[in-house]
């Protein structure tokens, strides 16, 4: 089963319009690292990611002492505003030769340098209504909820999904 390594931004996005589920039942394994559990402050949604990290789910990588002075290293080679989580998830993913999924553009174009497959969250929408996890008009609905929370979506992108999903076309 192919991992796909998602990044903070994803689980409160995805905890926001109730889709966690959905993410747990595509064909991938789910992981993360320890530091983006560590972002997530809000008690609802830290609350959610556990109980699925729980249950196995959603599976978390600890970095050793190693791991951190490399990804410490690399970090502090980095120009822009990526922080030491952002490296972190692109350290793990190009480890394990796993996909990168983010809603960050930098983080995004970084990944990209550093040759790893990476996407966002309207793939994982994608995925959902291509395996069947949600319809199109669910997934029309739930992006519309999205689009109203996360303004930095690409616009055309979204409209273009949800004039698919909404006539039925895709």
């Amino acid at each position: 089963m192919d991992i796909i390594v998602n990044d903070t931004n994803i689980f409160i996005d995805l905890q926001s319009i109730g889709l966690l589920d959905e993410l747990c039942q595509l064909p991938y394994e789910i992981h993360t690292v320890d530091f983006v559990i560590a972002e997530i402050k809000e008690q609802k949604q830290a609350n959610a990611i556990k109980s699925y990290i729980d249950r196995g789910l959603i599976h978390v990588h600890s970095f050793s002492n190693t791991e951190v002075g490399e990804i410490a290293n690399e970090h502090s080679t980095v120009s822009g505003n990526l922080s030491f989580t952002d490296i972190s998830v692109c350290y793990y993913a190009r480890k394990g030769l796993y996909k990168l999924i983010t809603g960050d553009r930098r983080l995004r174009n970084y990944a990209k340098d550093k040759d790893i497959e990476v996407h966002g969250i309207l793939f994982l929408f994608d995925q959902m209504i291509e395996n069947g996890i949600i319809t199109p008009e669910i997934g029309a609905f739930k992006l519309n909820n999205l689009v109203s929370i996360n303004i930095r979506l690409p616009k055309s992108e979204v409209e273009l999904r949800i004039k698919e999903w909404t006539q039925g076309k895709k």
